[in-house]
């Protein structure tokens, strides 16, 4: 050892002789000499150092029960004072750790003279001696990369410094959260005793006994030479295992030793099967495994939660990873809008369902269901398999919608701007698309001359959804849209009336703008979490006081365009709806894109609304044109039965009052009130069309080439990016 260390270590010996004998600044000076680079840190520094720890974060259901942990690598949870803590661990730590805790100013001057003479004298630098607040500060406030001789100077100051800013209790428990112990039975690294205790033995750290608090004292300088959990094969673990029963008993040794158990409890405890006692894997359900879509999706809406507060404290506003890290390690709880009888009851009914499959790939489905007053999301089904795919087709992935954005983009605008009413009559005739010597055509090729409003969504006529947005205009229309959090591309035009949009939407932002027409107009933003509460149990956000509901159609026009979506269901399109589900109103509406690539259904009750969409996620194979409406009713059978009482049959839709004024539209070109189409006697099957006035329909044509130029299949992506562009629907499904 050269003479420069010797007289380091020295100059520490010096200080403490000063400390022993009460004078604290002369030797914090001295100490302070020897650590001349480091910042002397104030209350406040250490502060934010023994506060702003990780901590795992959970997510509970509508009920409040328990989804799991988020995903962290860390599993940490925080003490908040010594009355959580059992009084074993308590006795254990100081038995062990340090006997003279109560009584000492942060260091033993003879266990440090101890530790330096075997430094001086080449017997090795590992000699114990730190005190439980040395140890603190060696866990969470020295750099790992300081020389030995240097952290131990600093050790001295900084423990120093803790003792007069910190009382006792305070130390104890920030020491308390600051131990490492490796992973537990859930397979996750633990940090802190109260996350050991659960992870080892999946007890509170309250109810541990006084061999299990032995055990965990134990750990604490060897961590993962004593852990039961550590090693890749069972032999590992337990040669592990019998090194911390070793250990337990050296611990209980030392608690008998200084009066802290009797020799009873120490029989007791040395006899006590830990091993029996040891937490299983099974103990910890692996949210991520079980509720993978919810799990993904409420770490990505509570990240967007997090940076909106930030935006509107004017604080800096961090990259979207760093958001998802505080998401997973803030410490926080998230309640969803989620009810777990009806979420289980969905999805467990979609994969009863058969499913399409071609060339390998299957057919994926997304579903979303909303209560019409708040917007929350009550369930979804995210996909049919997330091993498969971990796009979220409910609430991620963007679709075109076809013709279900016909109620949203041109009735129901139109009706509130007055240029049309239920009953006006728009013909239904050959028209050039704009900028193009293209007509316009139906799904089945065919025009039905004079309709009204009505029989036109009713039959999802295209020719009358185009004129009446032409005479609505583009910009209006796309107002309503953006009201809605909905805007198109700069690429959308005319054909968005039929829903030939560049990126299309999630099925939640759909499923959200129906249920605006049963909330008499007025939008909530589809949501997920309810509520977030931070690692002090203060509530930091709830959707209600940061989100408003945003009027979007006159109550009136909603009740209006609920009557027309109605006709829909019961003599129109979606009629297998409603020949399916008797007893039940229903109002709702089909949607189809070019080649079948997109299968839509929306329809909405009194109380919720059930959006499902179709398809394949690679956008260039056919999907079944049944299946969304077989999974429609499938769903709602199944959402109904989990939870009666929300959506009940029998309920009507009530009236608000107020009417729509009649509006002739084209009724001037025409010399009489047209005849209202001939229904069919029998409800029709999944994928029968119904017919136009005199006609049978006819087969679904060729699709035409959309209007912009085609980019290509697209795989599915996130929302707010374009998933894939087609041309303007031509299936009125």
């Amino acid at each position: 050892m050269n003479n420069k260390i010797k007289r380091i270590l020295l100059g520490c010996l010096s200080v403490i002789l000063i400390l022993s004998v009460g004078i604290f600044g002369a030797g914090a000076g001295v100490v302070s000499a020897f650590a001349k680079n480091e910042t002397i840190r104030t209350k406040e520094a250490y502060e934010k150092e023994l506060t702003g720890w990780s901590q795992t974060s959970y997510a509970y259901f509508r009920s409040e029960e328990q989804i799991g942990r988020m995903i962290a690598q860390t599993d940490r949870k925080l003490i908040k004072n010594m009355d959580e803590v059992s009084p074993y661990v308590v006795d254990a730590l100081v038995a062990t750790e340090d006997r003279d805790f109560y009584n000492h100013n942060g260091i033993v001057p003879r266990s440090i003279l101890r530790a330096i003479w075997q430094q001086i004298s080449n017997s090795g630098v590992e000699t114990g001696g730190s005190t439980l607040t040395q140890q603190l500060v060696k866990n969470e406030i020295l750099d790992n990369t300081k020389k030995t001789y240097e952290r131990k100077a600093l050790e001295i100051i900084n423990a120093v410094r803790l003792e007069r800013f910190y009382s006792k209790d305070e130390i104890f428990v920030k020491y308390l959260n600051s131990v490492e112990f490796g992973p537990g039975a859930h397979g996750t690294r633990m940090v802190g005793f109260a996350s050991a205790a659960r992870g080892l033995f999946n007890k509170d750290i309250k109810e541990l006994s006084i061999a299990e608090a032995a055990y965990l004292a134990g750990m604490v300088q060897r961590p993962y030479d004593y852990n039961p959990f550590y090693g890749n094969t069972e032999q590992e673990q337990n040669k592990h295992f019998q090194k911390g029963l070793k250990r337990m008993k050296y611990v209980l040794g030392k608690m008998l030793e200084t009066g802290k158990i009797s020799q009873a409890e120490y029989n007791q405890a040395v006899k006590y099967d830990i091993k029996a006692h040891l937490a299983n894997a099974s103990d910890f359900p692996n949210a991520y495994a079980e509720y993978p879509y919810i799990i993904t999706s409420v770490e990505r809406e509570a990240a967007q939660v997090l940076k909106e507060l930030d935006q509107k404290k004017g604080n800096k506003v961090q990259s979207d990873k760093n958001y998802i890290d505080q998401v997973r390690q803030g410490g926080y709880k998230i309640y969803t809008t989620i009810d777990k009888n009806m979420y289980d009851a969905v999805n467990d009914a979609v994969s009863k369902m058969h499913i399409p499959s071609k060339n390998g790939h299957s057919e994926q489905i997304g579903a979303t269901i909303i209560d019409n007053k708040t917007g929350a999301i009550l369930a979804f089904v995210g996909g049919t398999s997330f091993e498969k795919s971990n796009i979220n087709y409910a609430l991620s992935a963007t679709n075109q919608p076809g013709s279900t954005i016909k109620p949203l983009l041109v009735y129901g605008p139109a009706m509130n701007e007055g240029i049309i009413s239920p009953n006006s009559i728009i013909i239904d005739e050959p028209i050039k698309k704009a900028g193009s010597s293209d007509n316009y055509v139906n799904a089945n090729g065919k025009y039905s001359g004079p309709v009204t409003a009505t029989v036109a969504l009713q039959n999802s006529l295209n020719i009358p959804a185009v004129k009446i947005f032409r005479e609505l205009g583009i910009k209006k229309g796309f107002k309503y849209l953006r009201k809605m959090d909905m805007p198109p591309t700069k690429y959308d035009g005319e054909a968005s009336a039929l829903g030939g949009m560049r990126a299309g939407y999630t099925v939640a932002e759909m499923t959200a703008g129906f249920a605006m027409i049963a909330n008499n107009g007025k939008h909530n933003k589809p949501h997920l979490i309810q509520k977030i509460v931070d690692s002090n149990g203060d509530v930091i956000y709830e959707f209600e006081k940061h989100h408003q509901p945003k009027t979007i159609l006159k109550p009136s026009v909603s009740f209006e365009l609920t009557k027309m979506l109605q006709k829909v269901v019961t003599d129109g399109t979606g009629r297998y709806i409603g020949s399916s589900l008797p007893g039940f109103t229903i109002a709702g509406k089909t949607g189809t894109t070019s080649n079948y690539y997109d299968l839509w259904f929306i329809g909405y009750t009194p109380e919720i609304s059930l959006g499902v969409w179709s398809g394949y996620s690679d956008a260039n194979r056919p999907a079944d044109k049944d299946l969304s409406k077989t999974a429609w009713v499938k769903i709602f059978k199944a959402a109904q039965q989990a939870s009666p009482d929300l959506i009940k049959q029998g309920s009507q839709f009530e009236n608000p009052g107020g009417q729509v004024k009649d509006q002739c539209f084209e009724c001037h070109k025409v010399p009489q009130q047209p005849q209202q189409p001939e229904q069919p006697g029998n409800p029709a099957q999944p994928g029968q069309q119904p017919g136009n006035p005199g006609q049978q329909p006819a087969p679904p044509q060729q699709p035409q080439q959309p209007e912009q130029p085609q980019p290509g299949a697209e795989q599915p992506q996130e929302a707010s990016t374009f998933l894939r562009y087609f041309s303007p629907e031509k299936d009125a499904t």
